[in-house]
């Protein structure tokens, strides 16, 4: 097996003799050991290491966590203003808002709409893992700005679509900008956070879109008022558009890129980053090597993840396209009380989620809340599905179970997916395509709420409510097989010692010691 660094070298060092690549090849075999035994001198069980472990950690969160929460606020709110601005007019060939000033594009069917919806999700889909490549391939902190901007600037271009085709244009590109971006996060935040602290930073990732959902309405709420000659919709575009766009000009120097190259810490600080890269398991991390490519193709976890990830997707999209509409249907007539009493759901949803990543990172468990979450977010579509049309208040509140619960399967799925494949290069092959097939719900999702089964839509939530158990039965089925997988690692081979690396530069995930989390 030809080491790392003949794989890396360039094509003048053919001529490397034989003594020197054997030697290469033996400082490669003992690297591993080396690196474990002083990644456990720096991160050692003395009060004053354990000091310096968490100072390091404190500076890397206030560093990296505000930052990608805010991108993601932006990116959420830019992806899910497409329903706001519905109300405000964009779909209906009129302004509709309290002044009722300008006019709007020209008027959309049912159908034409829900092909705007929907048409976002194929851009995401189509380039989320050239997406997360890019974070393998280029410094990150680049490939954000790159895609944040460009996301941007394309929504504010849609304040200029005047018809179907121009917004389908804008929806398109906002979706590739932001697949660029999306999912290749958390690949990045895999980068710098242990697998049992994943859970926790995933949440500050994601948990924005519950914040974005209801700022998204509130944001829409007070441009609905506003007296302008410009139409109201094309002002929440430009809005919401013009802050994210400079946020992503300030991840230039603000984020770092990765543990083993970066310039936002000092000496000791990037020792530390150093350790704990490698304190876990031994990844050299060098180019793409094609073997890990195609074991992440053929890997069943990417797909049964993928098949979780599928109705989830489906559940988030539908929420996101379509919860101002259904509100609105409940009683909410104006379209600012509808777009104001979307805060209360997403509100809830971000309580629970947060509640929920900090404890699946305290039992290192995944599998099982999803299946809890999941199975009461059922119910609750259950109840929209069956109640009467006068017990608006009750159905209200099911909305609210449900928005919560379903936003609450977001961060442990991608932690999960994350946790489980064993190096880096699986890891960001293996995401890419695990939200690229995921997201395919997403389209799916787009289509669930057709204003002709309004104004009680009952078939999307009996929809709705397949969904929830097809998420519960498949992530119930992919924790019990890793538990039995990781039990019969432990009977055949014993369990790991902490304090021996585990080499996952070869054989990733395949290294018998490696244990998944459930």
């Amino acid at each position: 097996m030809p080491s790392d660094s003949e794989k890396i070298a360039p094509a003048t060092a053919a001529s490397s003799s034989t003594d020197d690549r054997e030697k290469s090849t033996e400082q490669a075999e003992i690297a591993p050991d080396d690196v474990h035994r002083n990644a456990l001198e720096v991160l050692n069980d003395s009060p004053e290491s354990r000091a310096r472990e968490r100072a390091y950690l404190w500076k890397l969160d206030t560093i990296i966590l505000p930052v990608i929460s805010a991108l993601y606020f932006f990116e959420y709110i830019d992806r899910g203003n497409i329903a706001n601005a519905k109300l405000l007019g964009i779909s209906s060939g009129h302004d509709t808002s309290d002044n009722g000033v300008g006019s709007g594009t020209t008027s959309l069917s049912s159908v034409q709409w829900q092909t705007v919806v929907m048409i976002f999700y194929v851009g995401l889909v189509l380039f989320q893992v050239p997406g997360c490549l890019g974070y393998r391939i280029f410094p990150p902190s680049k490939w954000i700005a790159f895609s944040v901007c460009s996301w941007c600037v394309v929504c504010v271009l849609q304040t200029v679509a005047f018809n179907e085709a121009g917004l389908l244009v804008c929806r398109i590109m906002m979706g590739v900008f932001e697949g660029l971006f999306g999912t290749g996060i958390v690949y990045y935040l895999s980068l710098w956070y242990r697998r049992d602290e994943m859970g926790m930073r995933v949440f500050w990732f994601l948990g924005p879109t519950a914040v974005a959902g209801a700022f998204g309405g509130l944001i829409a709420y007070g441009v609905g008022h506003i007296n302008s000659h410009v139409q109201n919709w094309r002002l929440l575009f430009v809005i919401e558009g013009i802050p994210g766009f400079l946020l992503g000009l300030f991840c230039l120097w603000c984020l770092p890129d990765r543990p083993l190259k970066n310039s936002r810490f000092n000496e000791q600080q990037n020792e530390v980053a150093v350790a704990r890269y490698h304190r876990d398991a031994y990844d050299r991390a060098g180019k793409i090597q094609w073997k890990h490519a195609l074991w992440t193709l053929t890997d069943w976890k990417v797909y049964m993840q993928a098949s979780i990830y599928v109705p989830t997707a489906a559940l988030l999209s539908s929420i996101s396209g379509f919860l101002p509409t259904l509100i609105q249907n409940l009683g909410y007539h104006s379209s600012s009380s509808a777009n104001l009493m979307t805060v209360p759901p997403y509100a809830c949803a971000f309580g629970l989620m947060l509640l929920t990543s900090y404890s699946s990172d305290r039992f290192r468990d995944r599998g099982l809340h999803m299946v809890a979450l999941s199975t009461l977010a059922g119910v609750a579509y259950i109840c929209l599905a069956t109640l009467g049309e006068d017990q608006l208040h009750a159905k209200y509140a099911m909305v609210c179970i449900a928005v919560a619960c379903v936003y609450s399967t977001y961060p442990p799925t991608h932690a999960w997916t994350a946790n489980n494949f064993g190096n880096e290069t699986k890891r960001a092959i293996g995401m890419g395509i695990y939200t690229s097939i995921g997201n395919l719900g997403s389209i799916a999702g787009s289509f669930f709420f057709p204003s002709t089964d309004g104004p009680q839509f009952r078939k999307g939530h009996w929809v709705c409510f397949a969904m929830c158990v097809a998420t519960a039965v498949l992530s119930l089925t992919n924790h019990c097989i890793l538990e039995r997988i990781n039990r019969y690692r432990d009977e055949k081979y014993g369990k790991p010692d902490p304090n021996v690396v585990i080499d996952v530069s070869e054989e990733a995930d395949r290294n018998v010691m490696f244990r998944f989390i459930t």
